[in-house]
């Protein structure tokens, strides 16, 4: 299907009419939609495209008038059609015309570039997306765009925005590694020929790329067939083009990408130091407690010799009223637990975890202001979570490729903060039925066991649930086994109940 709407010619704008081209059989033809109600009416310069397989929706442009920044959504699953306008949440984009609009596979719809009504070329890319709850938002793309263009072309490849050709101020062509842009929205980074563009200074080079020179154009068309780019037409200067350009989308390979090689010897040295420490840790403690035996039946056979029985005033009790005992041997704190995977991907890979490491959560977490008794009173009156806890809690877990584990082990919350985090969570569960049904596409995640980590290196690698990545439209089901075993249970079980 190819839908077509709007537009200018030599007799002026044409009307807001909707048209769909229908390919599903050999006799092509020319449908025109009807339509109730307003519309966005005679414009030129937008742009529109389909998202969530649903939503035709038109973002910007010119009406004869004025540069517009309007947006409108055609609901293709109800009938009567009609245009409905949108009053989208978030950072909305300035007024524009001659700009893209790609819709991304997940329901994203990603407005690149164009031009202002100064006649000034646009390097800012937004993302359009609509809740669950029907609320649209746009959302500011993050990154250094290589050069404010308009009257390009863009597709997504995947996660990929493939961006190419356009002009500067005047109409001038962008010449050189600027005619060809990819903004990577699963990274959020814009990448030229050279890796992460840094900024808008194009890196010179002796080098001469053909690439460059075929796609310095304008006005061209552009689609996507899985990984292969299909370029056709346009302008470059006064020449009128009529060539046909493919392209393929070359893997880029990002350092957080990279994973280190395993050393097996290094693995040995590890396991033989391991071996060793854990044999040195029970050897002191078969002598301890052989030592502790025989003191045990030494004091036997003085009890027995004197035959006074233990009573309230004994040296014994006296000593635990003290206060708790103190055990006569104590673990090396470079004692160490050793466990080697025996099947599986992990097969070579040995843990190491220090005794002094095996400490409980909840010691983690401080009282509020060290305050029992306040902490006691607030939580008499608790209400629903606030918004400055979400938003302290998101920025400081939710970064899946900078989050660093402190280093002293202390958690940022204190007692009273969980409890306003898990208060507001249990509000949620308590209206939600016991089996819930939930629909494709949908994200699974198994035991996480307090691996903090681990879940950040799952969220880098395949998304992560945040208003500019997918969670609007991709559920995220975790089985459960949140916590204990890891390091680091406190900020997963947070971090999984501020999602919810």
């Amino acid at each position: 299907m190819v839908v077509f709407q709007g537009g200018i010619g030599p007799a002026g704008h044409s009307t807001d009419d909707l048209y769909v081209l229908d390919l599903t059989n050999d006799k092509f033809k020319w449908h025109r939609v009807v339509v109730q109600g307003a519309g966005p009416g005679p414009r030129y310069g937008h742009c529109m495209d389909l998202v969530a397989q649903r939503y035709l929706v038109s973002v910007s442009g010119n009406d004869g008038k004025r540069v517009l920044s309007d947006a409108w959504a055609l609901d293709t699953a109800q009938k009567p059609y009609k245009w409905q306008k949108l009053n989208p949440d978030g950072d909305r984009p300035s007024a524009r015309m001659y700009g893209t609009a790609s819709a991304r596979s997940d329901g994203m719809l990603l407005l690149c570039g164009g031009r202002d009504a100064s006649g000034t070329p646009l390097s800012d890319a937004y993302g359009l997306l609509m809740h669950t709850n029907g609320q649209w938002e746009w959302t500011l793309a993050p990154g250094i765009s290589p050069s404010p263009r308009y009257q390009h072309a863009a597709v997504f490849v995947g996660a990929r925005l493939h961006v190419t050709g356009g002009v500067l101020r005047g109409g001038r062509a962008i010449e050189g590694e600027g005619a060809i842009a990819v903004l990577d929205t699963a990274a959020g980074v814009w990448l030229d020929r050279n890796g992460i563009v840094t900024s808008r200074t194009l890196k010179s080079t002796n080098e001469h790329d053909a690439s460059s020179d075929l796609l310095r154009r304008c006005r061209h068309a552009a689609a996507s067939v899985g990984s292969q780019i299909y370029i056709y037409g346009g302008l470059r200067g006064d020449i009128l083009l009529d060539d046909f350009l493919i392209a393929e989308n070359a893997p880029f390979q990002s350092e957080t990408d990279r994973v280190p090689s395993t050393d097996k010897k290094s693995i040995d040295m590890l396991t033989e130091a391991s071996a060793a420490e854990a044999e040195a840790v029970s050897a002191v403690w078969r002598a301890a407690k052989e030592a502790s035996v025989a003191s045990s039946e030494d004091s036997l056979s003085e009890g027995i010799g004197s035959e006074s029985p233990l009573s309230e005033t004994s040296p014994m009790n006296d000593d635990l009223d003290d206060g708790p005992m103190q055990p006569d041997v104590k673990l090396h704190s470079r004692a160490v637990v050793v466990a080697k995977e025996a099947v599986g991907d992990l097969g070579c890979l040995v843990r190491q975890l220090s005794l002094d490491q095996f400490e409980n959560e909840s010691r983690r977490m401080h009282p509020a202001n060290n305050d029992q008794s306040n902490s006691a009173k607030k939580a008499l009156n608790r209400q629903r979570s606030p918004q400055g806890l979400h938003k302290k809690v998101i920025s400081l877990l939710l970064r899946p490729r900078n989050w660093n584990a402190p280093a002293d082990r202390a958690f940022f919350l204190d007692s009273y903060e969980v409890g306003e985090l898990c208060y507001a969570a249990e509000q949620i569960f308590m209206q939600e039925p016991t089996v819930l049904q939930l629909k494709a596409p949908v994200k699974v995640f198994g035991d996480l066991h307090g691996q903090f980590g681990d879940l950040m290196r799952l969220f880098d690698e395949y998304g992560y649930p945040s208003t500019a990545g997918d969670i609007t439209y991709i559920d995220y089901l975790f089985l459960g086994d949140y916590v204990d075993r890891g390091q680091h249970s406190l900020e997963t079980i947070t971090l999984l109940l501020l999602l919810k």
